[in-house]
């Protein structure tokens, strides 16, 4: 008897403590209340996208609280997404009907909620915070399949937050305002809510996406004068985009959003040659496109921006790249087409992070070196002359490698000896006379473009045949 009555109360304490959610977005309990709807973006996307658990791990967690988001593969509708960085594995972690709470056992323990989809499960706990602080961390998978987050934010609090917009107060330059509605229609120009989707691309009008409660979460602009200082007061802003502004540049009031934004994207601006200082203190920024903005140098304190995922500095006047570029463990993805005097790609050596890799029309003379993990590489039109290197510079399994337009005169074997898997190989308008034979080795080729080069009848004809088995497309 005393055995059974000691199991049924272990029981009970199980029941009390271990809540199926009604509704994932709010939890009541003797402690109070937590309500997630005031984080959730509501557009499909995950408010809180592409985080990774430390330097050069292989996988991307994203994560909506509240509402359903989708990405890649099997995350459809999810509350939590795990994706590798070649974006081959995708996996849900849980969905937002599976919901689990637990406010904690003792009265000063964290609350959590818990996420499952099939054998995974996602927990996150919930971190109060008494500013504005709002962070995802990823702690890892421990034990197999069971995936552990910390989020902070005022939100996470007992009674932190009752779902809807809190009234605040945002003063910036003389002008004081208490909603992002306020601010929207102060602007000097139209911006049209909530368009219909999709928008072309790129936009030609201004529009903002605007969540159930009224909070500004994405806003375009195209063709402004300026950016009103105003637009730094919406403090849930997450993507800003600028597009054909030639008169734009950007000021050091951009810091007032480091608690939000995640994306930056700004392209066809003023020629202003540099960026504020205060940029690099958006540590949640993972999307950063300065594109035609006339870029002479880029800080070493982009080694600040600890999120970034994806960098993209086409067409600007760049001489030179940052040793910080190398440092950042979350950087997959660069893009440098069209920096005319751009000669060196080398800070990059040693990065494992990164996947992608665009420096086409540069003046590109020779490969970096250790870059294992890189899956596209786009260096046309440049000065190389050979591909050496290359065994250092690609992953084993890779995507695409592009070289068109440049002077390549052989390639050795040493460079192809340690390619495994390779989709594409464009070597078009160069000098190669011959192909090494361990180009023949590589599996799953499925297109080789090496028009315009300088093979002979009979070298033609060898490259043909010995591909024709192997069904690759071969332009010659």
């Amino acid at each position: 008897m005393i055995f059974w009555l000691k199991s049924f109360t272990s029981l009970l304490v199980v029941l009390t403590t271990l809540v199926i959610a009604d509704d994932p977005c709010r939890f009541e309990h003797s402690k109070g209340v937590i309500d997630l709807r005031s984080l959730a973006r509501t557009d499909g996307k995950a408010a809180y996208p592409d985080k990774t658990e430390s330097a050069g791990a292989n996988y991307l967690y994203s994560y909506n609280p509240c509402k359903p988001f989708s990405e890649v593969g099997d995350c459809i509708d999810v509350a939590v997404c795990q994706i590798s960085r070649d974006k081959e594995n995708v996996f849900s972690l849980g969905e937002q009907e599976s919901a689990t709470w637990n406010p904690g056992e003792g009265p000063d323990d964290s609350p959590s909620i818990t996420y499952r989809s099939g054998i995974r499960e996602a927990s996150v706990t919930l971190i109060c915070a008494t500013n504005e602080t709002n962070k995802l961390e990823v702690l890892g998978e421990d034990p197999e399949d069971y995936y552990k987050f910390r989020l902070t934010n005022k939100c996470a609090c007992w009674n932190g937050c009752d779902g809807t917009p809190p009234q605040r107060n945002c003063t910036i330059n003389g002008s004081t305002y208490t909603s992002d509605k306020q601010i929207i229609r102060s602007l000097p120009f139209t911006v049209l809510i909530n368009p219909p989707q999709p928008q072309p691309s790129p936009p030609t009008f201004s529009y903002a996406n605007v969540d159930r409660n009224s909070h500004v979460i994405e806003l375009i602009l195209v063709n402004i004068p300026n950016i009103p200082l105003a637009l730094f007061c919406l403090s849930n802003l997450q993507e800003l985009s600028i597009f054909n502004s030639p008169n734009v540049v950007i000021p050091p009031e951009i810091s007032r959003l480091s608690f939000s934004l995640t994306s930056l994207i700004v392209s066809n601006i003023s020629q202003s040659g540099s960026l504020p200082v205060e940029l690099f203190n958006l540590e949640l920024l993972s999307t950063l496109s300065i594109i035609n903005g006339g870029l002479e140098v880029l800080s070493e304190d982009a080694n600040k921006l600890i999120s970034l995922t994806q960098l993209t500095l086409d067409k600007n006047r760049l001489v030179s790249l940052p040793w910080a570029l190398g440092n950042l463990s979350s950087l997959t993805s660069l893009s440098v087409n069209d920096n005319l005097h751009l000669s060196s790609l080398d800070v990059l050596h040693g990065s494992t992070s990164l996947n992608i890799l665009r420096a086409s029309n540069c003046m590109i003379n020779h490969l970096p070196a250790n870059i294992p993990n890189l899956h596209v590489i786009e260096l046309d039109g440049n000065q190389l002359t050979s591909l050496d290197g290359l065994d250092t510079t690609a992953s084993h399994t890779s995507t695409s490698f592009s070289f068109n337009n440049n002077k390549i005169v052989s390639i050795s074997s040493v460079s192809l000896a340690r390619m495994e898997i390779l989709n594409y190989f464009y070597l078009s308008n160069n000098l190669l006379t011959t192909l090494p034979d361990s180009l023949y080795l590589i599996k799953d080729m499925k297109k080789l473009d090496i028009q315009n080069n300088n093979f002979d009848a009979k070298e033609k004809a060898w490259i043909e045949g010995i591909f024709r088995v192997t069904n690759t497309t071969v332009l010659v």
